[in-house]
């Protein structure tokens, strides 16, 4: 009998925040962990957007590199999987995709000319009443 276990995907993030914290700056570290703290508590209550606001001390380390990491370890903790890749779709939004969807161009066109009428429909119904 094998003993090899798969690892889950809280073991996968796990091994990957060692060795991402051996690399990352410290302080944009701590805020990508603060984001991932939020991100957990948004899945346990059920919210629908991860709130990526930070202490105005803090603004100046939540870079791009940081946005990245946190799509991707999110990537990970939902798919299991950590063959996935941040693809830009327009408009300034990233996301993660499986590597072969990230090589497909057809299948990227799908997703930015999507990307894009989503955008189109919020903007054509105008501020939220909250912005």
């Amino acid at each position: 009998m094998d003993d090899f276990a798969v690892p889950t995907p809280q073991d996968q993030v796990s091994l990957y925040l060692e060795a991402l914290e051996l690399h990352m700056d410290p302080d944009q570290f701590r805020v990508l962990g603060a984001l991932l703290e939020g991100a957990g508590q948004l899945y346990e209550s059920g919210l629908e957007q991860v709130d990526t606001a930070v202490d105005e001390a803090d603004e100046e380390f939540l870079t791009e590199d940081v946005m990245e990491e946190f799509l991707v370890i999110v990537g990970m903790l939902t798919t299991g999987r950590m063959d996935q890749q941040v693809v830009d779709i327009g408009g300034g939004i990233t996301t993660v995709v499986t590597q072969d969807v990230a090589t497909d161009p057809v299948r990227m066109r799908e997703l930015r000319s999507w990307a894009a009428e989503q955008r189109e429909l919020r903007d054509a119904d105008g501020p939220t009443p909250d912005a």
